[in-house]
């Protein structure tokens, strides 16, 4: 097997405890277009690794046979320190972390064991009977969610320090790279010119302290672009500042005009959710059922507010070479698009929105899509010309 270096789109580094015992990384190739990795070294003498990955990183095609110093001496590739989290950072990117997400795995895990249980032949509805009649109060209720809490912070903090331990991000005149892991530490490393697209994210807890996770997405296979991704927790504006700079050069999203979405994105679904909500009630109050009317109605005022924040923090903006997009809930979220990148455009319609002259649009790149809701059909076909000539003309590399 053979892959031209032009091809390769990342060159990613592991290494377990067991590597590191005997000096040796598991170094794995991924080139775009493939469903999984294209080549893999198991376990490969760290040394010749490092080499190896600054030759392919140095873009130099044409090499002829050389020792692995004359190879390390020539196409050794400097890094630059952008971030470190230090023991305190990685506790604060903890407790800041989403903790409804630690919570359901807890329910997950129980429910788990429960299906386990069921499969051996453990009827677990049979010893419920055995336990005793308990009128669960309000403090009760309180005490229980307040344990539940702190499991759920608990499991936050070990998967972060877990997946994020010593971490460092580092700049190369070329790209970046990230390397972190407390027992399987991790390399992921990324040229410029194959990031497709830059996000960064928030949420209530982060905000306080001024924290963001961002986001480097790289061009590569669908079963991998998660994976190969790379993910940067704990950055502040500097640090986004100065990887904004690295690969647009100086760029004022301040001053990029930014176009709302239209109001009907929260109007339709206001109205459509207020009908289902009174049906569900009415069913509820006619089957006497009505402790339920109350969940229906607070989970409809949930997801009537969120869209409200979700609709007011949309917008979208472009100049002569990028587009910036703004969304979140109760976070903030931000993502940058060199217009060159784009592979394709989508515009779709549904019957209500061909009424009120209003459309979507889809932006796809090799490392997914990005999509602009509830916008003006004409402002639609104005992106999709501009896109579609920005692509086709530009003759930069985009991969």
């Amino acid at each position: 097997m053979s892959i031209p270096f032009e091809r390769i789109q990342t060159v990613n580094f592991e290494q377990n405890i067991m590597h590191q015992l005997f000096s040796v990384l598991r170094m794995k190739l991924d080139t775009a277009g493939s469903e999984k990795n294209e080549f893999e070294f198991h376990a490969i003498e760290s040394e010749k690794a490092y080499a190896l990955r600054d030759l392919i990183m140095s873009g130099k095609k044409n090499q002829k046979s050389k020792t692995v110093n004359s190879i390390n001496a020539e196409n050794k590739v400097i890094y630059e320190s952008i971030l470190e989290l230090s023991p305190l950072d990685l506790l604060k990117v903890g407790l800041t972390e989403n903790h409804i997400r630690s919570g359901g795995l807890v329910f997950l895990f129980f429910f788990w064991i429960y299906q386990n249980l069921q499969e051996v032949g453990v009827n677990v509805d049979d010893y419920s009977q055995e336990i005793p009649d308990f009128q669960p109060g309000l403090y009760s209720i309180l005490t229980l969610i307040f344990i539940l809490l702190i499991i759920s912070i608990l499991i936050s903090l070990v998967r972060t320090v877990i997946k994020n331990y010593d971490l460092k991000f580092l700049r190369s005149a070329k790209g970046f790279k990230v390397v972190s892991g407390l027992f399987t530490k991790k390399e992921i490393s990324a040229l410029d010119h194959k990031i497709q697209y830059i996000s960064w994210s928030d949420n209530i807890l982060k905000k306080w302290i001024g924290f963001k996770d961002l986001f480097l997405n790289q061009a590569s296979s669908n079963e991998l672009t998660a994976k190969q991704n790379i993910h940067i927790p704990g950055c502040n504006t500097n640090h986004i500042h100065l990887v904004t700079t690295s690969l647009f050069g100086q760029i004022d999203f301040d001053n990029i005009f930014m176009h709302p979405i239209d109001k009907k994105y929260f109007s339709r679904f206001t109205l459509i959710l207020s009908i289902i909500i009174t049906i569900l009630s009415g069913v509820a109050a006619i089957v006497n059922y009505q402790s339920n009317i109350i969940f229906i109605i607070g989970a409809g005022i949930y997801f009537i507010i969120t869209r409200y924040f979700k609709f007011r923090k949309k917008a979208y903006g472009y100049n002569d070479e990028l587009i910036y997009i703004k969304g979140g809930i109760f976070g903030d979220k931000e993502e940058v698009l060199q217009m060159f990148k784009i592979q394709a455009l989508k515009i779709h319609q549904t019957p209500y929105q061909t009424r009120h002259q209003l459309a979507d649009i889809t932006l796809h790149t090799a490392s997914g899509k990005i999509k602009i809701p509830y916008i003006s059909l004409s402002s639609c076909h104005y992106m999709v010309d501009l896109l579609l000539y920005k692509a086709e003309s530009d003759t930069r590399k985009w991969m």
